[in-house]
């Protein structure tokens, strides 16, 4: 996806992964070089929530430095849109995925970008048109 002034977002990284980096593990920072090579990293306005709602207080400064370096992916209308979708979608196919989850597949099915996560069973693939997921630890 072209972003503000020609820029192009290589990905969209998960919670998980950025966890992961903020908690200094190798493979994450590995991982997040490799695909800033590529591109702009983003991440879903969720992963702020799911990850401001876990710090520690003494958290706050890096972690903000760390967020504010990515593209953050709003939830408009049409992401809300299409994460009920795909909660509907995989409900009458007997499969449940998170509200969160559901977002932020929708945000990266919109911005037509990969999801690098390690959380592969939170996003049942097969089930959800047109969604890539890459598991970040194996890339590396």
């Amino acid at each position: 996806m072209r972003w503000e002034e020609g820029l192009i977002v290589s990905c969209l990284v998960d919670t998980d992964v950025c966890i992961d980096f903020l908690r200094e593990r190798e493979y994450a920072r590995t991982l997040l070089r490799k695909w800033l090579a590529k591109g702009l990293l983003s991440v879903s306005a969720i992963t702020h929530l799911e990850i401001y709602a876990g710090m520690r207080k003494s958290e706050g400064s890096a972690t903000g430095a760390f967020l504010d370096l990515m593209v953050t992916l709003p939830v408009d209308e049409m992401v809300a849109r299409s994460a009920g979708e795909i909660i509907r979608h995989l409900k009458s196919k007997g499969i449940t995925i998170s509200p969160s989850d559901s977002i932020i597949a929708a945000s990266a099915l919109f911005t037509n970008v990969p999801l690098i996560t390690n959380n592969i069973s939170d996003y049942p693939v097969a089930a959800i048109s047109g969604l890539v997921v890459v598991k970040g630890i194996l890339f590396a």
